[in-house]
């Protein structure tokens, strides 16, 4: 009786262990992107439909001042958009651009 007892219980211990570290894992998976990234953290977004030689990089400079907050901005439309990892866009398709108004530069720049 004591066997299977203990039997049950390193299964269940095992489990747990086992649902602990997949829960760390998802965790130190997605804070880095969402914790030190503001532009993920936005609830005010712009919609923009990609032109002719756009990339995710170029639309990222429109809505920023600084190189830095551009390239947390491409990485955040990416995201949001569930694009592929490259920011790969098609013309005519629609895009929403997470905005910090802070951080927008003046509007006769854009």
């Amino acid at each position: 009786m004591k066997g299977k007892r203990n039997k049950k219980k390193n299964t269940v211990r095992k489990f747990l262990v086992r649902m602990a570290m997949l829960a760390i894992l998802a965790a130190a998976a997605i804070s880095p992107l969402h914790l030190g990234n503001a532009f993920l953290r936005s609830t005010d977004f712009d919609t923009v439909e990609v032109a002719r030689k756009d990339s995710v990089w170029t639309i990222a400079a429109r809505y920023t001042a600084k190189s830095e907050d551009a390239k947390e901005l491409a990485e955040a439309i990416i995201e949001v958009n569930a694009l592929s990892a490259d920011g790969g866009l098609r013309v005519g398709q629609m895009l929403r651009v997470p905005i910090i108004k802070e951080r927008l530069p003046k509007l006769a720049k854009r």
